[in-house]
């Protein structure tokens, strides 16, 4: 479905991190990447997809928790991988088209909607 390269990203308000999901017609990573301090480099990266993948740019979206603490790339509206930037875990990757992510339920609260 995709051709070519598909890259996305979303700072914290801080401005310090970044999650970032870059396809590049082959692979697909979500990183948790350093924007300032120590130099800018990848923290952290979730083997998303490889192949062809069924979603294009559209279909994808990056967001930070409210506390900004965790940030969650998400696929068709399904939150399918998260860092947290606190702790410094990842949680999710590897997609698949019909499969529901398997993100622990503690990570997927911490993006759901407020009430």
């Amino acid at each position: 479905m995709v051709q070519g390269e598909i890259f996305v990203d979303a700072a914290r308000s801080a401005g310090d991190l970044a999650g970032v999901f870059e396809f590049d017609g082959q692979t697909g990573y979500f990183y948790l990447y350093r924007l300032r301090g120590e130099g800018q480099k990848v923290l952290g990266a979730i083997h998303v997809v490889s192949g062809d993948p069924d979603f294009g740019e559209r279909d994808i979206a990056i967001r930070w928790n409210p506390t900004e603490g965790k940030v969650g790339l998400f696929i068709k509206g399904e939150l399918w991988a998260a860092f947290d930037a606190i702790r410094q875990a990842k949680y999710g990757g590897n997609y698949e088209p019909g499969v529901k992510p398997g993100l622990p339920l503690e990570v997927r609260r911490d993006f759901a909607p407020l009430a």
